[in-house]
Parts: structure tokens; sequence; C-alpha cells
């Protein structure tokens, strides 16, 4: 809003200096033109024809204003179309990817400031029953009631899209494992209290979360993987439950150069370095 009133005054000052311009220049070129202001008709002449600047200036500013706040509705309409679902209202996947891979970007240039986030997979839970049994429309009001409860329950600046037909990803900022664990538990609860369908047999809904934290920049598809393979132990452990990785503290091998890069590799292979020992995931 503050940018939109910036814009407006700009535009103000420029028409209005815009108008004096103008004024200048008739007034210099009716002193030629007249030989001097020694006549009234000449002085008269001047005077209306300043007059009718300035005031021809103020229809024409409510114009140019009336434009720009126009323009600038449609380029919001037209930036929301190309970044966020049309169903849900979150950011579409390619948006959500390059926020995050942005974030990830800025981590890598801070380093050691310590910052821990965590990413998040969210998928709702027996989706295709609730699409066969109910309809398409109650799916989409299933994915229209979990993405508005997400955007209730997290920051503000925490980024929330939606990557798949029924999964969301949610990147935390600032948000170490056990402050993450917490939230993505607080979300299983607040969607499961969700219901759809008809009032005399409400379905309730159920999400199953997946995420990893981690304090060093990596790739977002290594990132992405492990954290979609907790989803996966999640569904495989019975659904509407969450299960997380810690990744903060993986430390390299000797001679591995790697580093965090590596120890993820190695964590989606199987074997997890934490503390200097090994540890069988799973």
């Amino acid at each position: 809003m503050s940018q939109h009133l910036e814009s407006i005054k700009r535009i103000c000052f420029e028409t209005l200096g815009l108008t004096a311009a103008m004024g200048a220049v008739t007034v210099v070129a009716a002193y030629h033109y007249f030989d001097g202001f020694g006549f009234e008709s000449a002085r008269a002449a001047v005077v209306f024809s300043l007059s009718a600047i300035f005031l021809s200036a103020v229809p024409i500013q409510i114009y140019i204003i009336a434009r720009v706040a126009g323009l600038r509705a449609d380029n919001t309409v037209l930036f929301d179309k190309a970044t966020r679902d049309g169903l849900t209202k979150v950011l579409n996947k390619t948006t959500f990817r390059a926020e995050v891979e942005g974030e990830l970007r800025h981590l890598g240039r801070r380093r050691t400031d310590g910052q821990s986030f965590t990413l998040l997979i969210l998928d709702a839970d027996h989706f295709k029953r609730i699409n066969d049994r109910l309809g398409h429309a109650t799916g989409d009001q299933a994915l229209i009631a979990i993405a508005t409860t997400l955007r209730r329950s997290l920051r503000q600046d925490d980024i929330v899209g939606r990557i798949g037909g029924e999964e969301f990803g949610i990147l935390l900022r600032n948000a170490g494992f056990e402050e993450a664990r917490l939230v993505a538990e607080r979300l299983r609860v607040a969607i499961n209290g969700l219901t759809v369908g008809p009032i005399a047999q409400p379905t309730r809904l159920s999400v199953s979360l997946g995420g990893v934290t981690f304090q060093n920049a990596m790739p977002y598809d290594m990132i992405y993987r492990a954290a979609d393979a907790n989803l996966y132990k999640a569904k495989r452990n019975g659904r509407n439950r969450v299960d997380l990785a810690n990744m903060a503290r993986l430390v390299r091998r000797p001679g591995d150069n790697t580093g965090a890069t590596g120890a993820l590799t190695r964590e989606l292979a199987g074997t997890v370095v934490r503390d200097g020992g090994r540890q069988r995931a799973g």
C-alpha cells in the first residue's frame, strides 16, 4: 500500500512539473508574440492560457491516477494467476520451488549464523477415496479447507504451496527440529478436526506429514527427497501422523568434501552420520 501511495504521489508531482513547464513555455511564447505585456489584451490572453493549462491538469491527473490504479490491479491479478494455485490460492508448485530455492541461496551466503529451516510435505490421507465416494467437488472443498487451515495456522513469513494433487509443501523459516515437530503436529490436529461431505454423514479429514530440518544450503531436490521419504514413512506407519528427520547435526566423514550434501545423500541411501557416530536410518 505504501508503495502504491508513493507511486501516485510521484505521478502527481511529475504531472504538476510538466504543467508548470508548459505554463512557462506559454509565458515566454506570449511575451515574444505580443512583444511584451504592455497591452491589457496580451496580459488577459496570458492569464487565460495559464488558467486553461493548470485547470486542465486536474482531470488529466485524475485520469492518470485511475489508469495506474487499474493497471496495478490488473497486474496483481495476473501475478496471482501466474504464481498461485487457482483452487487453493496458495503458491503453485513452480513458485513454491523458486521461493524455497531463493531461501537456500540466501542460506548459503550466510553460512554460519546457525539458523534452522524445516521443509514439510503434507499429503491428504485417502484422498482418492474421497473423490471416488463423494465426488471431485467435495475433494476440491477438502483441498480448500486444508489450504485455508495452513494459511491461518502458519506465520506470515513461512512459505506454503500446493506441489501436487493433494500434496502441499511448507518451508518453516527459523524453525529447528523441536519447533517444527510441534508446528507439524498442530497442523495435523487442526486438519483432523475438519469434515467434508453431507452433514448427516460427514467425512473427517486427516493428513500425513514428512519433513526435514536443516541448517546448511543443499539442493532443493535433495531436501525434497528427504522430506518425501519421511512422508512415505508416515504413510507406511498408519497415516495421520508426523515423521521428521533432523539434518541440522549432520557432520562430514573424514575426507568427504561434499559436507552436508554428502551427508544427506548417505541419509537417503540409508546411512546417517550424526555427531561422529553411524546410525541406520529407518
